[in-house]
């Protein structure tokens, strides 16, 4: 039960179905989310993408060579069915890549840039909040989540 209102948002979008991850050996290890899934949960619970909830304000620089670095604004409309809680906000979200590794141009680096921050932004609102705080090094809480997300019999 939610007994802060400025949670209730937070609460329902924290924890995370671990059908939805995967490791990445990478930089030491770390479970990453599968963005598309965020993406799903955040229109079920502001509306279509670019009115309910999206990014306004976009920029892609490249000041250092081989780097792009992204800025835009994210904003959502939330209302929580059946309460009286609506939320609105917008915050600025941003990241950078790489463009070229070992002289090879990623043609996805635009794609990955944007992505990278809308998951970033995600985060500041709740989503997948479990793996950010970490709880996915616990195999006792991803069999928590994974009985917790299993489909009914």
């Amino acid at each position: 039960m939610i007994t802060n209102k400025n949670m209730i948002l937070w609460e329902e979008v924290c924890e995370t179905d671990p059908k939805i991850t995967k490791k990445v050996n990478a930089r030491g290890g770390f479970t990453a989310i599968c963005a598309q899934s965020q993406l799903k949960k955040a229109t079920e619970l502001f509306g279509s993408f670019g009115s309910g909830w999206g990014v306004k304000d976009e920029t892609f620089q490249s000041p250092l060579t081989g780097v792009i670095i992204y800025q835009a604004t994210f904003y959502y409309n939330y209302e929580k069915s059946g309460s009286k809680h609506q939320i609105k906000g917008e915050f600025p979200i941003h990241s950078a890549i790489v463009l070229a590794i070992n002289n090879r141009v990623d043609d996805d680096a635009i794609k990955k840039v944007a992505t990278d921050a809308l998951t970033k932004g995600l985060s500041k609102i709740g989503f997948n909040s479990d793996i950010f705080e970490g709880k996915f090094d616990d195999n006792k809480y991803i069999n928590k989540m994974e009985n917790q997300f299993k489909p009914p019999v």
